[in-house]
């Protein structure tokens, strides 16, 4: 049978649902043991129409007619959770959310698939899969609002807890020592490293004294490995020139005053954002930072926090 043949093609739609909604199901909290659960089961019934598709006799087991009720409780149970069907709402916060909505999404496409092979199909058992599938995608897409309902509110509410913990514990040293010493840059990395996995950055943050001698560097897993050297560069660049990374870049294009800086010291001048000065509660620069990892926006944000965390530190 050739690929190109439209059962062939159906049976593919339906492996990349339930690979997708075993995707969506790896990343569901453990807390969330019966979604787990009801994505899975949701998997064998796909499985059971793939065994239909490829008549494959083996095991005589087929979708019962009760698995599109089944699927309609479900989607009332959630219903708590949104209101009203809106096609365009998208997972903000949740990764799982965004993951079940893009197994919602190979769920419609297997539906569109179905459609056009039920010609070649053709059975009352395909004009059930075309329903559950149908259901499913709703299915799918009341999970991913449920979840994006619930999960993040927990999670930003325990991630703003730890920050403010961190922070607080913190304060009390730096406001009786140096704010440049080793445990304290520690402690002031440490936050904004939570941060970053708050919002899902893989980053690399180095930060380096008034004289530009990096004193510490925390690399987040799965940090680009050519973050490494640019982050600590950035938080040079910043002490070395006295200002951020981004201003620097201002001064630095062609026919500007600064055109060409980036090629002395070696090649340790950046001129893209996430290199910032660190200054203490009268403007003195103390030390630099330097933020890699992501886009330049992002790094450059990451920068001003990270600045704006360390003056907090000092000023509680």
């Amino acid at each position: 049978m050739p690929k190109t043949n439209s059962q062939i093609e159906l049976v593919g739609a339906i492996e990349e649902l339930i690979s997708n909604i075993g995707a969506a199901r790896a990343f569901t909290p453990s807390s969330q043991e019966e979604l787990r659960a009801d994505l899975h089961h949701v998997q064998m019934q796909l499985n059971q129409i793939l065994r239909y598709l490829r008549k494959d006799t083996a095991q005589h087991v087929t979708l019962g007619e009760n698995a599109v009720s089944e699927l309609e409780q479900k989607i009332d149970a959630y219903e708590a959770y949104f209101e009203g069907f809106d096609p365009y709402a998208v997972a903000e916060r949740c990764r799982t959310a965004a993951l079940t909505e893009v197994a919602r999404a190979s769920a419609r496409r297997a539906e569109r698939v179905y459609a056009k092979a039920d010609l070649a199909v053709g059975s009352r058992e395909s004009a059930l899969h075309r329903r559950y599938l149908n259901r499913l995608s709703d299915y799918l897409w009341a999970v991913a609002r449920y979840l994006d309902a619930t999960a993040p509110q927990s999670r930003n509410e325990k991630a703003a807890v730890s920050e403010e913990r961190v922070v607080m514990t913190s304060l009390k040293e730096l406001n009786a020592m140096n704010p440049m010493s080793l445990p304290n840059i520690k402690t002031f990395m440490q936050a904004l490293e939570d941060e970053a996995a708050r919002r899902g950055l893989q980053l690399v943050i180095a930060v380096c004294n008034k004289e530009g001698r990096t004193i510490a560097v925390h690399v987040m897993d799965d940090a680009f490995v050519a973050s490494y050297d640019i982050a600590v560069n950035k938080a040079f660049t910043a002490v070395s020139l006295k200002m951020s990374t981004k201003e620097l870049a201002k001064l630095c294009v062609p026919g500007g005053p600064l055109y060409g800086l980036q090629h002395t010291n070696q090649g340790k001048i950046v001129i893209f954002g996430g290199g910032v000065t660190l200054r203490d509660r009268e403007g003195n620069i103390l030390g630099g930072l330097g933020v890699s990892g992501s886009t330049a926006e992002i790094d450059t944000m990451m920068g001003d926090v990270g600045e704006e965390l360390f003056l907090r530190m000092q000023n509680r």
